[in-house]
């Protein structure tokens, strides 16, 4: 009897069927609360960035899920802001060095005062350039310009709409 329980026992032991799972993550590997950091070329600050969440995934897309704002420092004067940027959400594509911002976009130049408006902003950091293929907004003092398409340099000192739309006051004075 006791051979047959230890049979019993080698045999029950020894059919164990293990299912292997394949699983793949694809959350963030890096994940960053409270982000407040700045950028740097050639020893002068570029940009401060800051956001509530900042994360980066395996593809080497980054990702500001819950917001970004950004200062963009002057290239003639590197210690005076000169511009502002924030949106509710950003992704860095790596591969192309592009970052696509959605959602209440704002870029508003601190020396003229002019501000844009759109829900989607792409920014090219290598070309210093920021692109727009939505309908935008400026304000300028006191005027407002409504179009479909932008293109601006990074400080927003220098923009053009590329169709632009609505009625438009001209002083012929």
């Amino acid at each position: 009897m006791s051979r047959l329980l230890v049979v019993f026992l080698f045999v029950s032991c020894s059919q164990n069927n293990f299912q292997k799972i394949d699983e793949t993550y694809d959350g963030p590997i890096i994940e960053i609360k409270d982000l407040n950091t700045f950028f740097s070329d050639s020893a002068k600050v570029k940009f401060k960035l800051k956001a509530k969440l900042y994360q980066v995934f395996g593809s080497g897309e980054e990702k500001y899920p819950d917001g970004l704002n950004m200062d963009i420092f002057s290239n003639q004067n590197p210690e005076s802001i000169s511009a502002t940027f924030q949106a509710n959400h950003v992704i860095k594509y790596e591969d192309e060095n592009y970052f696509k911002a959605t959602g209440n976009v704002i870029l508003y130049n601190l020396e003229t005062n002019d501000e844009l408006r759109t829900e989607e902003l792409f920014w090219y950091p290598n070309d210093e350039k920021f692109i727009s293929e939505k309908f935008v907004t400026i304000r300028t003092g006191n005027e407002v310009h409504k179009g479909e398409g932008m293109v601006s340099n990074q400080d927003f000192s220098n923009y053009e709409i590329l169709k632009p739309s609505g009625i438009i006051e001209i002083d012929e004075n």
